[in-house]
């Protein structure tokens, strides 16, 4: 029993490491773009095809698959260049496993690069899709009035993500959460101090 305060807090430490939800960010854009996928690649080219698209050239993208369940939340974040909102509108759907549910518009300026959010944690469905891949579609320019739009990227953060992103089409995601190794060292190295100093008092 002479170790159990010890061991105690050994667990303390790491048992959030090896049990909670690891929070991650899957992030679309020009790098991982596929062949029906127009994300813009560099800033000098927001007013050129095939990335500045209209009413007759809708598109979606897929996001890459995410294990786990119990997410605390599922945000989807959209980078638009130049939606003059709320006269223009670029409407947002997902796949529900069944058919598509409209998730809202894009917000924006003129001639901006601006993220709209979409809170995805109350659909039912949304843990499931995101297990399997989101699937997302743009129906741009709904009321066909000739505006245009170019996408810069999509980024899906569970449980608060681990990247911080920007809007801006080639700026590289930073990374804001330490991997689950690095969580992991750090609860081992403290585990080591307090038993350290447990044994230098006794010592003393």
């Amino acid at each position: 029993m002479k170790h159990s305060f010890t061991a105690l807090l050994a667990a303390a430490i790491l048992a959030p490491t090896l049990a909670a939800a690891v929070p991650t960010t899957d992030v679309k854009e020009f790098s991982n773009n596929t062949a029906t996928e127009y994300f813009l690649d560099v800033d000098s080219n927001k007013f050129l095809q095939p990335f500045y698209r209209g009413a007759s050239q809708d598109w979606g993208w897929k996001h890459g698959a995410i294990a786990g369940s119990g997410f605390s939340s599922i945000k989807l974040n959209i980078s638009a260049f130049d939606v003059d909102f709320p006269s223009e509108r670029d409407r947002i759907s997902a796949f529900d496993g069944t058919g598509w549910t409209v998730l809202g518009d894009l917000a924006g300026g003129s001639d901006i690069y601006s993220f709209t959010e979409f809170d995805l944690s109350g659909y039912a469905w949304a843990q499931a899709q995101v297990n399997a891949g989101l699937q997302l579609q743009m129906d741009i320019d709904v009321n066909n009035e000739r505006w245009i739009v170019t996408l810069a990227k999509s980024t899906l953060a569970i449980d608060g993500g681990n990247q911080t992103c920007v809007p801006t089409p080639g700026v590289p995601c930073t990374s804001t959460v330490p991997e689950p190794g690095t969580l992991a060292l750090l609860g081992l190295a403290m585990f080591g101090i307090v038993a350290t100093r447990k044994i230098a008092q006794k010592r003393a």
